[in-house]
């Protein structure tokens, strides 16, 4: 199960007008272990600056005298709906993400009191009312932790103010970028309950130091990295609770006897030797495997057959949203959708 992260207005601010929302490539970091919660407020307020942008972008190129020398009919620029070229840009975004909204009535006392008593999120200075929209993000992050299974969320603010409100309440956990995200998950990992777990599931003995890393499998649970007397064991959690475990070497070497299998034969060996341990595998090695597979054609030329397409399949389905190599992406389709003709 991915994490949530939910982001405020700063973080995804965009004036550019070819997209919806911004900050693009921090997002596309966070899209590889998270799913991206936008709430509603937000998603206006992109609205609302996108269009201030394209009203202003608009009268200038009006008022611009090449819009009359190269023949532009003024009234057809004047009939361009900004707004809905806004909604088709919000259902053009390619980057997922998910949308919330507060639905109860019953927080408008409490934001009331918040205001009056200029806490946070509200600015704690006179003849303000700042920290409106920041309340509502706030109150729509309390309200979705009571529907999520993980039963804790991450935001993602650069608002010192919507961090402040946030300080006591311990399942939310607030980050100003990707980085800071990254760190903080691996805490959910050192806590003497999982580590309890790990020593008595694995029966080793192990510190918050022997954690080293953890990866979203091809199922979207946690696989967590172990070092601790020369040996690396990971192991798929749930929420906390562990699955399933092995030892790093069980299944390692053979990706590497895989990736240069001599033959058809061995290759069908070490897919068979490797599937039981597919869902341990990290984000690194399955991009490794998906490229060097087409390089090798003891690999290459039985992708057709049913175990293997299973395998890689499996495989690319699950993390074809990270390939940067086009051509790989189109290789894997085609054979996926059984267009390649073997020969």
């Amino acid at each position: 199960m991915k994490e949530k992260v939910i982001f405020d207005t700063n973080t995804l601010r965009n004036t550019e007008i070819n997209f919806f929302l911004g900050n693009r490539k921090e997002l596309e970091r966070f899209a590889q272990d998270a799913d991206i919660v936008v709430p509603h407020v937000v998603i206006e307020e992109i609205k609302r600056q996108k269009r201030a942008v394209l009203k202003g972008k608009k009268d200038s190129f009006i008022g611009n005298p090449f819009h009359n020398l190269l023949g532009i009919n003024e009234a057809y620029t004047k009939a361009f709906d900004i707004d809905n070229y806004i909604e088709n840009l919000q259902l053009d975004e390619t980057i997922e993400f998910d949308i919330i909204d507060l639905k109860s009535n019953d927080v408008l006392p409490i934001m009331k009191e918040l205001a009056l008593l200029k806490k946070a999120p509200f600015e704690n200075a006179d003849n303000t009312d700042k920290g409106f929209k920041d309340a509502l993000i706030y109150f729509s992050v309390l309200e979705y932790l009571q529907e999520v299974e993980n039963k804790y969320v991450f935001v993602c603010a650069k608002d010192n103010l919507l961090k402040e409100a946030f300080k006591n309440e311990p399942n939310v956990i607030v980050v100003k970028d990707y980085e800071e995200f990254k760190k903080q998950s691996v805490t959910q990992f050192i806590g003497d309950y999982f580590i309890e777990k790990v020593n008595a599931e694995l029966d080793i003995t192990i510190t918050a130091t022997d954690i080293k890393n953890y990866w979203n499998n091809i199922s979207d649970n946690k696989v967590v990295l172990v070092e601790t007397n020369g040996e690396q064991f990971v192991i798929e959690s749930d929420s906390g609770e562990i699955i399933n475990h092995c030892n790093v070497a069980e299944y390692q070497p053979n990706i590497e006897r895989l990736i240069s299998s001599p033959n058809f034969a061995k290759t069908h060996d070490y897919i068979a030797d490797l599937s039981p341990y597919i869902t341990y595998f990290s984000e690194n090695e399955i991009l490794n495997l998906l490229e060097k597979a087409l390089e090798n054609e003891q690999v290459k030329w039985i992708l057709g057959d049913s175990d293997v397409k299973e395998f890689f399949g499996q495989l690319f389905e699950a993390k074809k949203e990270q390939i940067q190599d086009t051509e790989i992406v189109t290789y894997y389709n085609n054979f996926l959708n059984e267009t390649i003709t073997w020969q």
